[in-house]
């Protein structure tokens, strides 16, 4: 019965828990060992990864460095810089900026009242003189004994007005200098004049006036003097010496209105007391303009009343040879002075020299000018090039007559030639410049704009180290590796990378010259990127 018991007892059932644990336990081994199996299967079947290069000579490679990337502005061929020629407040702009001017064209106009005065008073004087000159040679019943009477009284009366002029120029000075802007200065007629606490950028400008105020006080004095010793017997030359003193004042005033239009608003002087000073001073320079104006006209209308009293005199007793000769002179004098009148005048009215487009017109209507200041720049648009500039190394590098692409960048570039490479270094960019000539078609192209241009290197300039020239080889900086230890290029030896260690020199666009390391000779891995001493790789043919 025992067993029988223990025979049963072996075949009792096992419980499910134990049955469904060692189901999971097979299952597991069973895809555990599929999958090592599976792994040693695929990593058996895997190839090695090869790195493909291409090899290139040193000198091949710098040889296609030929084109130079540069920034340069397109500029006109036919261009002009128009200067004010006097100055004075801008009263009209008969142009605005991108017209189309004709050569002679007035482009803008100065205050010029004073000149248009002279002028007519010249042309009197003319007309006066041409009248006495047709007396003197002529038997007419104006040469009589009342014509000259009347001609003495004539020039009696120009005289007069002459010495009213040279007393009013006097009153004129000295309004402008002891009362109008001697408010800006402290101790103005003592040997220390100091202007007040304006705040003026340019330092010197205010240097100039201070001394021109010391030396003021005894112009004022001579032309009280003049006044004062005036007489119809000496005319001319006080009013020779009244027209001295009066551009001196005239100058004085120029500076002083140039320096309180620089002035700055500070906490001692404000923005409303600069605008006054600037009325009062401008006002007291447009009268003394004004006076010297006036003192040209009397003395051409006495001169031209002096010699028509002296010619009908001389007529009435017979018109001799020397006054015939005289009056002669007078009109070529007063001719003389009426060139001068209309030349005085013509400077007040800015015209463009050239035909061409209006690209500069920094004046406004307003605006107070001097002389020889800009006021317009006058170009013509279909005579272009280009201005660049490159270092002095690069500059041996080009030759006139090279190719370049302008706008390079884009998708249409427009073909150029070198037809200018300055012989030494601008002084004011420190580099050499360079022009370029356009060829192709200038319609894409814009006067004043910043351009890129890709210039073609000589290849006649191309450098071999080894022949010991001081201008080095190139080559793409791409071809180079910048590692801890400094940078080296890849040669090839036996399937396996070599780094060979080089010295940069200048970098210029995408290539980098090289100073040392590598010979025009060598062959080297056209691509480093990515690459490392004694990698295997592939060298394909190149193209």
């Amino acid at each position: 019965m025992s067993t029988l018991s223990s025979i049963r007892e072996s075949f009792r059932p096992v419980p499910l828990r134990y049955r469904i644990g060692g189901g999971i336990i097979i299952v597991v081994l069973v895809v555990l060992s599929w999958h090592f199996t599976h792994l040693t299967t695929s990593t058996a079947t895997i190839p090695p990864v090869i790195t493909h290069v291409t090899l290139a000579s040193v000198s091949s490679l710098s040889n296609q460095s030929g084109r130079l990337q540069v920034t340069g502005t397109i500029t006109s061929l036919s261009q002009a810089t128009v200067l004010a020629e006097s100055s004075g407040e801008i009263i009209s702009l008969s142009r605005a900026l991108g017209d189309h001017v004709s050569a002679g064209a007035v482009i803008a106009s100065f205050e010029n009242s004073s000149q248009q005065a002279a002028l007519l008073q010249a042309q009197g004087a003319y007309e006066a003189a041409q009248v006495a000159l047709g007396n003197a040679s002529g038997n007419t019943a104006q040469n009589s004994s009342v014509t000259s009477s009347q001609a003495s009284q004539n020039a009696q009366n120009s005289g007069a007005s002459a010495l009213a002029t040279l007393e009013s120029t006097y009153t004129t000075l000295d309004d402008a200098v002891h009362t109008k802007t001697d408010t800006l200065f402290t101790n103005p007629r003592a040997n220390n004049p100091t202007l007040i606490g304006l705040t003026i950028p340019n330092g010197q400008i205010v240097v100039t006036l201070q001394n021109e105020r010391l030396a003021l006080e005894s112009v004022i004095q001579d032309a009280q003097s003049i006044t004062a010793n005036d007489s119809i017997s000496n005319i001319d030359t006080n009013i020779a010496a009244m027209t001295a003193d009066v551009q001196i004042v005239q100058t004085y005033l120029n500076n002083m209105v140039t320096m309180i239009n620089q002035a700055v608003p500070n906490q001692v002087v404000s923005a409303s007391a600069i605008a006054g000073y600037q009325s009062v001073i401008t006002a007291a320079r447009s009268e003394v303009v004004g006076s010297m104006s006036a003192l040209a006209g009397a003395k051409a209308a006495y001169d031209a009343a002096a010699a028509g009293a002296t010619t009908a005199a001389n007529s009435a007793s017979g018109g001799t040879s020397a006054s015939i000769a005289g009056a002669q002179a007078n009109v070529k004098s007063a001719l003389g002075a009426l060139d001068a009148a209309r030349a005085a005048l013509e400077k007040t009215i800015t015209r463009s020299p050239i035909s061409g487009t209006i690209v500069s017109l920094p004046i406004t209507q307003g605006d107070y000018v001097s002389a020889f200041s800009p006021v317009a720049v006058v170009s013509n648009p279909n005579a272009l090039e280009v201005d660049a500039y490159v270092t002095s190394d690069d500059a041996k590098t080009l030759a006139i007559g090279g190719k370049a692409m302008i706008d390079g960048t884009n998708s249409s570039p427009t073909p150029g030639t070198i037809v200018f490479i300055a012989p030494a270094l601008d002084p004011t960019t420190g580099k050499i410049e360079v022009k370029i000539g356009i060829t192709g078609s200038q319609s894409a192209l814009t006067d004043g704009s910043v351009v890129t241009v890709a210039l073609a290197r000589s290849t006649n300039t191309s450098t071999v180290l080894s022949t010991g020239t001081t201008t080095p080889i190139t080559i793409p900086i791409s071809a180079a590796k910048i590692t801890p230890t400094g940078p080296v290029v890849f040669t090839v030896s036996s399937s396996t990378l070599v780094a060979n260690p080089v010295v940069f020199g200048a970098i210029s666009g995408a290539q980098v010259a090289i100073v040392s390391g590598i010979t025009p000779e060598t062959d080297i891995v056209t691509d480093a990127r990515g690459l490392s001493d004694g990698e295997t790789v592939v060298v394909d043919p190149s193209n």
